[in-house]
């Protein structure tokens, strides 16, 4: 009969599914709340600094600042994701142990790792729609944002790319390029250095040129000197060089990878490649959004390590400041591995993927040290 069962066994016939779908909501709406209060403050600020910037009162500008800030909004907001991760589990975390239901839970006999389960898998499938659904939105708008403010701005030296460097193979071997300033449209470029190597990679010369135009195949630089180990400089008011870049994969390998979606990536990093040109920065943007899943479920295991702890012993709230710094220290470290990356000084897999597997596994030592002994 009901009434024999042991006081411990009504929390065992509780089917799981229903507090695993309770903890996950809770979880799910406190992250998306935090993202979406952090996405409305980026809104706000933008539009004061460019409304400050256009240092117009008219409605036309105001209309076009909105517009900008609004395109603009989810690129900076997509950045900040694994943050509200951070803050999203710690509100919920803590929201849950000051009604006590955390600590309902561990007497009827729940493990910590059935606990923090639906929190992982939320932040799991919040990083998934992160990658996968607003990163491609994020990258259209700021790409639709940036044209508009090229057309827009009084300056039109400040739109085009400055102190660039290009890397190209030709028949004869290898160059390396750079320019001061480029006009991608024209194909006319300024204040241009060029570095050639032969087949075997050995240093030929150096050519020097205050101006330069990308023809089909040709790279025109006027007004040359070449100078070459050994020997005097030369002057050439035309030098000739063979290139197989295009003034597309010139503006291609220019552009930054937070204005390419994660769909397009692999294609721009392939045919990058097949120019010559390095397309690591495409590659290790790609791994990152890859990575973003498990970036956010590392959030959410370092505010577990405090918050559960919390919820247990009620410890000092210097033990939540202490998990936010986690997430900072996680974050920042996190950013200067994908550095690494972008710049090939370090493998784009590993300088991705690294950072969010360290955190959870130490976080895991953590948990296992603090919460089953």
């Amino acid at each position: 009969h009901d009434g024999c069962k042991a006081p411990g066994t009504y929390t065992m016939t509780l089917p799981l599914s229903v507090l695993f779908q309770y903890i996950f909501k809770r979880f799910s709406i406190a992250i998306l709340s935090v993202f979406a209060i952090v996405a409305g403050l980026v809104f706000v600020l933008d539009l004061i600094e460019l409304t400050r910037i256009a240092n117009d009162a008219s409605t036309n500008a105001m209309l076009l600042a909105a517009e900008l800030a609004f395109m603009r909004t989810p690129s900076v907001a997509e950045q900040v994701l694994p943050f509200a991760a951070l803050f999203g589990a710690l509100f919920a975390f803590l929201s849950l142990a000051r009604s006590r239901e955390l600590v309902v839970a561990r007497a009827g006999g729940m493990s910590v790792w059935h606990m923090i389960t639906a929190p992982l898998i939320a932040a799991l499938l919040v990083g998934a729609a992160g990658t996968w659904a607003l990163n491609p939105v994020s990258a259209l708008l700021k790409s639709k944002a940036d044209a508009i403010m090229a057309r827009s701005t009084a300056d039109d030296q400040a739109t085009k790319p400055k102190n660039i460097w290009l890397r190209q193979k030709n028949v004869d071997g290898e160059a390396i390029i750079r320019a001061d300033l480029a006009d991608l449209e024209s194909g006319d470029f300024r204040g241009m250095t060029v570095f050639e190597f032969d087949l075997s990679g050995q240093f030929i010369h150096r050519v020097e040129a205050p101006t330069g135009h990308l023809n089909e195949g040709l790279w025109l630089l006027r007004n040359a000197k070449v100078l070459s180990p050994g020997t005097a400089p030369e002057r050439h008011d035309i030098y000739e060089l063979a290139t197989y870049l295009t003034r597309d994969q010139v503006k291609q390998s220019l552009s930054e990878p937070d204005t390419i979606s994660v769909y397009d990536l692999p294609g721009w990093a392939r045919a990058t490649s097949a120019a010559g040109l390095d397309a690591t920065r495409y590659i290790q943007q790609f791994q990152s959004l890859m990575a973003r899943p498990l970036v956010l479920a590392a959030m959410v295991l370092i505010a577990a390590t405090v918050s559960l702890r919390f919820a247990r012993t009620g410890s000092h709230p210097l033990s939540i400041l202490s998990g936010i710094g986690g997430g900072f220290a996680f974050y920042v470290f996190a950013k200067i591995a994908g550095d690494f990356g972008a710049n090939g000084l370090l493998n784009p897999i590993l300088a991705s993927f690294l950072p969010p597997l360290s955190a959870g596994l130490l976080c895991t030592l953590v948990l296992l040290y603090l919460e089953d002994g």
